[in-house]
């Protein structure tokens, strides 16, 4: 019984004269029958060649105009986007005169019609039965050479990749399916190359051959199941992928197809209660109605939570507050009916017990505050968060954080025969980390809900997100700004930038390549707490007033030295040395600051509370100051002095 199977690539015959747009046909080469190296399940590797005698092509298929013209093999996932009109062989390869469905049928023909007269697919492959080889004995020792002199040609297909430059690789043959002979090349007493046939055995199918043909029948019957592409089960069959990994493989595929099928309903994620897509959808609704701007930010931004935010249209876009107070009121059972406008406000601003639900209206409201809340301090722009490293601590209790030192002096020579000596470790120095807690309660009240004065809410909780952000904005500068811009005071009652400390550019200099690189030395300079070692710091971040900012951009991207008088151009010595340039206007002045890698020497850190994020959280209780909800709004977060040694200032001129 013989098998089909597929041959790989062959050239496409598709130049601008092969192409007729009118009559939408293009001219193949479908197999110049090409000897090429390839693999066996049970044989090994060998080389094949298909027969382009016309005596060994049955040709019924492809001249009947019956044989379909195929994207990638595909039969049962898409259908034909054309037909092989016309085939011949004619000098030794198969030609042939494919013919396009209509325009405007099949969409996905009309694009592979127009990328073949592009010239952009130029390969084609075909599908065929293999009834009787040839085995060429004495042609190779090691690699066996087998010829299809009895084959069946089926179908055509349009491919991406051709590997045969004269006519592509093609499938494996399956030798157990079909008959096998063998011949020996012998040379003809008129010096003639002539194949004397010899020894034809045919194949017997034994217990392996069965257990393949049952292996190869699984796998096809697993993918047709699943509606994956046919070209997958020819390829898990040829690599000798067994049942069960191509089983498992089906599975995931499948499981894939469903998680794509999930996130494009509208939200909406299966398995997920009635509760929780109410009030999703809502929430959703909400953030749209109240700050659109801000929620696409947040999710260009990636802040948690947005990602589920559904900014397209829904049900829930048009309803007030009031009608959503309502329906959460009737979801929980309470008939509404009866009530005024008042009474629903109320009743539903206190739906909140110990057997609420997600879909109660405090709830509700609660997220769309959080959110907006967080999307507003995670799109409020900052300086501090470039320069700071992050720290978190357990509790409000001081938190101790070393510098660490480094060995005692370099490695000492060990002559032949001598001992190692100890190395000693010295204990960096210690410093103390902390939080504080700010922060802020807001309301919403029944008035508001009946005027669905959403705007009010949505202003205040944006509001305290920026505050937020702004509060260590605020708390970093003034920290710098503390005796002239030297810091704030520390234990040893100078400031934190002090000659002391070696991170001082005593001589101002203007901002300029030349005062830029002694600040940039001085830096380097500085060595670890027991002064065993230079830590040879480069600064990377470049921080200065508003008025600045400018400059310092193009001093650090310039390729000369734009502040020299000379007339030929001197090079910049300093060009690149910053990986950003912060300018804000809570500077004044020309004193500069060169910064170390954070993550490496943090001159300064922002401590928040482990558990909390690094952004302000917030608690919901019915109002007792006012009649509806209340809002508190808390950050335990500081900023903090840390090394000394991961920051130069500079007075400028």
């Amino acid at each position: 019984m013989a098998n089909t199977r597929k041959v790989s690539p062959l050239t496409l015959r598709a130049d601008v004269q092969s192409v007729n747009r009118d009559k939408r046909t293009v001219e193949i080469n479908w197999s110049t029958g090409a000897k090429v190296l390839r693999s066996s399940w049970f044989d090994g590797p060998f080389y094949e060649e298909l027969s382009m005698d016309p005596a060994s092509v049955r040709m019924g298929r492809l001249e009947s105009g019956r044989a379909p013209f195929l994207l990638d093999h595909s039969q049962s996932v898409r259908p034909a986007v054309g037909v092989v009109e016309r085939a011949k062989i004619q000098n030794g390869t198969g030609t042939a005169t494919v013919r396009f469905v209509r325009e405007g049928v099949d969409p996905e023909a009309d694009r592979l019609f127009e990328k073949i007269a592009d010239g952009i697919t130029r390969n084609v492959s075909v599908g065929y039965r293999t009834w009787k080889v040839q085995k060429l004995e004495g042609v190779d020792e090691k690699i066996p050479t087998l010829r299809a002199i009895d084959w069946e040609p089926h179908e055509v297909s349009a491919v991406a990749i051709g590997a045969d430059p004269d006519a592509g690789v093609r499938a494996a043959p399956e030798l157990n399916d079909c008959e096998i002979v063998s011949f020996t090349p012998t040379r003809s007493t008129r010096g003639t190359n002539q194949m004397e046939l010899e020894n034809q055995i045919p194949n017997t199918p034994d217990a392996a051959t069965l257990a393949e043909r049952e292996r190869q029948t699984a796998i096809r019957d697993a993918v047709k199941s699943a509606r994956l592409d046919d070209s997958l089960a020819e390829r898990m069959c040829q690599d000798g992928t067994s049942v069960d990994k191509a089983r498992a493989f089906v599975l995931e595929e499948l499981a894939k197809r469903s998680d794509e099928l999930t996130e494009r309903r509208a939200g909406i994620t299966w398995g997920e209660s009635s509760e929780g897509k109410w009030l999703r959808g809502a929430e959703s609704a909400l953030l749209m109605r109240t700050n659109a701007p801000m929620v696409e930010r947040a999710k260009v931004a990636k802040v948690h939570g947005f990602d589920r935010v559904d900014t397209g249209p829904s049900e829930f876009r048009s309803m007030t507050l009031l009608d959503l107070a309502r329906a959460s009121l009737e979801r929980r059972g309470v008939r509404t009916g009866h009530m005024s406008r008042m009474e629903i406000a109320g009743r539903a601003l206190t739906m909140r017990g110990a057997y609420s639900g997600t879909s109660d209206f405090p709830v509700l409201l609660e997220n769309v505050t959080n959110k907006t809340l967080l999307g507003s301090y995670a799109i409020t722009p900052d300086t501090f968060s470039k320069i700071c490293r992050k720290e978190t601590v357990q509790d409000f209790r001081d938190a101790y954080r070393y510098r660490t030192a480094s060995m005692s002096g370099a490695f000492a020579e060990v002559p032949e025969n001598a001992e190692f000596k100890n190395h000693s470790i010295p204990d960096g120095e210690k410093t103390t980390i902390n939080v504080k807690t700010r922060g802020g309660i807001i309301g919403i009240s029944r008035q508001a809900l009946v005027n669905d004065d959403l705007a009010a809410l949505s202003s205040m909780s944006a509001a305290l997100g920026r505050a937020a952000k702004l509060s260590l904005e605020e708390e970093f500068y003034a920290l710098l700004a503390q005796n002239a811009g030297l810091g704030p005071t520390m234990s040893d009652t100078n400031p934190f930038f002090h000659s002391s400390r070696g991170n001082v550019n005593g001589t101002g200099s203007a901002l300029g390549v030349s005062g830029i690189d002694a600040d940039r030395a001085i830096m380097a300079r500085q060595t670890d707490p027991s002064g065993n070692e230079y830590l040879d710091l480069r600064p990377e971040i470049l921080l200065v007033a508003v008025e600045l900012g400018g400059a310092a951009r193009v001093l650090n991207a310039a390729q000369y030295d734009v502040t020299t008088t000379n007339k030929f151009q001197v090079p910049n010595m300093v060009q690149g040395l910053f990986r950003e340039v912060v300018d804000t206007a809570r500077l004044t002045g020309t004193r500069r600051y060169l910064f170390a890698p954070p993550a490496i020497a943090p001159a300064f850190v922002s401590v928040f509370l482990e558990g909390q994020g690094d952004g302000p959280v917030i608690e919901t209780e019915n109002g007792w100051r006012i009649d509806g909800v209340e809002w508190k709004v808390r950050l335990d977060a500081k900023i903090l002095t840390f090394d000394p040694r991961g920051a130069v200032t500079n007075a400028g001129a």
